[in-house]
Order: C-alpha cells, then sequence, then structure tokens
C-alpha cells in the first residue's frame, strides 16, 4: 500500500451526527439482509442486467444498515442493492490504530504495504505534530512509506508539505536516494525539515 492508501483510510470519511444535546451519544449499528426481494414495477430503477440469461430478473439481495443513537433518537439508514460485506481488522484498514509517539510527531498507521496475511504491519505512517481524535488535512505534516531494499529487506521513506489535490497529494520534498532502516529514523527527518522550514520562515519574516 502507498501514501495515499494511509491517507484514504484517515480522510474524507463523514462521521454520523447525534441530535443537539444528546445527553449519551453513542451509536447502535445493525444490518437487515432480505435475500430475493421481488422489485417492484412500477417503483424504482429498472432490471437492466448486463447478462441476457441471468437468473435473478426482477429479484434482488437488499440491504439496510441502521445506525442509531437510543439517547437522541436519531436513526441513520444505508440502503443498496449491489453490495459487497467484508469483516476485517483495524490491521488491515489502516483506521482504528492508536497513534505512536516517534521523532516529536504522531504516527498515524495505514494499511499493510501488501493485503496479504503475512503482513500485519502499517505500510505507510501519516505524521502530525498533535495527538487527534480523527486526522484532517491541515493535521498531516508528513508521510512515511515502507519499501523494499537489497535482497528483500524493510525500508522506509519519508515526505514533507503535503498539497492534497482532487484525488491525488503532491508533496513537497522527499527524503530521496537514501532510504531509512527504522521508521524512528524517518520520522527524525521529518521533525528535522519541518524545522529547517520553520526556521527559514521565521527569519524571511524578520
Amino acid at each position: 500500500m502507498s501514501s495515499a492508501d494511509a491517507i484514504a483510510a484517515h480522510l474524507d470519511w463523514q462521521p454520523f451526527r447525534h441530535g443537539p444535546d444528546c445527553a449519551k451519544p453513542a451509536w447502535e449499528v445493525a444490518q437487515q439482509t432480505l435475500a430475493d426481494e421481488r422489485r417492484p414495477r412500477r417503483d424504482g430503477p429498472e432490471h437492466a442486467c448486463p447478462n441476457e440469461e441471468c437468473g435473478h430478473h426482477g429479484h434482488y439481495d437488499r440491504i439496510t444498515v441502521r445506525v442509531l443513537c437510543r439517547s437522541c433518537g436519531i436513526a441513520h439508514l444505508i440502503g443498496g442493492e449491489e453490495y459487497t460485506t467484508r469483516t476485517t481488522t483495524t490491521v488491515r484498514t489502516g483506521y482504528g490504530q492508536a497513534p505512536k509517539k516517534a521523532g516529536g510527531l504522531w504516527l498515524y498507521a495505514g494499511p499493510p504495504l501488501l493485503d496479504l496475511r503475512d503482513y500485519v504491519t502499517p505500510g505507510a505512517y501519516l505524521c502530525s505534530l498533535e495527538k487527534v481524535d480523527q486526522l484532517s488535512e491541515k493535521d498531516i505534516v508528513g508521510v512515511i512509506t515502507e519499501g523494499r531494499g537489497k535482497r528483500g529487506a524493510t525500508i522506509w521513506s519519508a515526505a514533507v508539505g503535503p498539497d492534497f489535490q482532487q484525488g491525488y497529494t503532491v508533496w513537497a520534498k522527499n527524503s530521496g536516494d537514501k532510504p531509512f532502516s527504522t521508521v524512528a529514523a524517518a520520522a527524525k527527518w521529518v521533525t528535522a525539515e519541518l524545522n529547517a522550514s520553520a526556521a527559514i520562515e521565521t527569519k524571511e519574516n524578520q
């Protein structure tokens, strides 16, 4: 996985909102799956399966996810026809793991380098100066990504100065052709670059 996968794991996820002055905000999540539902003849999209010999015709499987709070009474219903479900862990998604401190930065994990069973450590980390509940673009100051060096050894590269574009991110500076052997060493490089940039900015403003 790349820095883009780590960014996708943390950004552009919108939390559900509770009602005003909710006394005990807590979401209860459940799903309902109804198999072989008949599509109404005068309601909803027509059957348009690209496979002319399909067996379901006007039937489909319907799933509804219900997210509700018993305190404020707010309920969100999410439904669809063409759906997939997958049970995984925070190790695989990246998001949901506690950030760790290294090089004076808070590091937020992304997914593993490869989506294989033997890969259980983050393949990238997003760097933040502060510990936050949920990252936003303004929190991210750098990134550390995993790679492979000689004889398959694990190496790490880093970059600073993100410019978030539509669908991709441009980094102002990267660590170049000299990789780091540890995440901590890469984090120290990010910190040094941030301090150097801050010093230059201070000098220019004097």
